[in-house]
């Protein structure tokens, strides 16, 4: 039996290393494998999912240059695709210098539309919705700044999120009503009321009570309304019960005064209770830094 010669050994092993490609026929038909052709297409797909798409173009550009792959359709329809992302990536920029918005979403939705996974857009869009919330914050417009906001979370990152989550809670303590506390002011006030009031009554009862009772002597003294008393120690009693009266009615004006104080005290407390104070605006106040990123704080006197 002849022996195979090594040169020819070594020959069918230089061959088959430096070959560019295995075709795998199968019945479905021919599969060309090419490690040149798949190294520049994962390279392509790589950039085209993140949006690179100027990148991705000249990845896939690669693809036909490798023989027997000039006329791969997956390349050719990645090439219209990638020059079709940097058309519209080219008009948002245009767009975002004419100060369009509207102009500015409708061309990245485009993008997205083009391409779901287009990170870049995605970036781009949480950047247009947080600068417009950032303007519409500084002009207090708080409710359509914080529906921007989230509209920014929509698309940002995990990091940009919590800073836009951030922005989103500080518009909602803005628009949390705060009220004063007034219960002591109001407990306060009720005290008063009461106070008065009793004041007022004491007095009223003490110039009735005295009153009726001179009342009294003076009929015991004088029956017959003759205004002449002869007893002595009948005339020191209606002489005492007198002054007493007369010391109770001096007391009246102290009596309105007691009874108005009451009065406008009540007045207050029914007011409190019915009407809510209005909401105090804190001093401190966090708003939107005015680069994209971050937030500033403001204290106003």
């Amino acid at each position: 039996m002849r022996k195979i010669p090594h040169q020819f050994i070594l020959s069918l092993l230089f061959l088959f290393v430096l070959a560019p490609s295995v075709q795998v026929v199968g019945r479905t038909g021919t599969v060309v494998v090419d490690d040149e052709y798949d190294r520049y297409k994962k390279r392509g797909d790589d950039f085209f999912k993140e949006g690179k798409y100027f990148d991705a173009r000249r990845q896939y550009q690669n693809c036909l240059e490798v023989p027997g792959f000039e006329n791969d359709a997956y390349a050719k329809k990645r090439i219209e695709e990638s020059t079709t992302g940097l058309e519209l990536r080219q008009k948002v920029e245009e767009s975002v210098r004419q100060g369009n918005s509207q102009a500015v979403v409708d061309l990245l939705y485009q993008l997205l539309n083009l391409n779901p996974d287009d990170a870049l857009t995605k970036n781009q869009f949480a950047d247009h919705y947080e600068r417009q919330a950032n303007l519409l914050f500084n002009k207090k417009e708080y409710r359509d700044a914080r529906n921007n906001y989230l509209a920014a979370i929509q698309f940002a990152n995990a990091t940009k999120k919590e800073t836009l989550l951030i922005q989103v809670r500080i518009i909602d303590e803005i628009l949390r009503p705060k009220y004063p506390k007034r219960m002591g002011l109001k407990i306060g006030t009720g005290v008063v009321a009461v106070g008065a009031g009793a004041v007022a009554l004491l007095l009223r009862s003490d110039y009735q009570t005295k009153l009726s009772a001179l009342n009294r002597i003076s009929e015991s003294a004088d029956p017959t309304g003759t205004g002449i008393i002869a007893n002595p120690d009948t005339y020191r009693q209606y002489d005492d019960a007198y002054k007493a009266a007369e010391a109770a009615k001096n007391r009246n004006s102290l009596f309105k005064a007691c009874l108005g104080v009451a009065a406008v005290a009540t007045i207050a407390e029914v007011y409190w209770l019915v009407h809510k104070p209005k909401p105090r605006k804190t001093a401190w106040n966090w708003q939107p830094a005015s680069e994209s990123w971050g937030l500033a704080v403001r204290y106003s006197f």
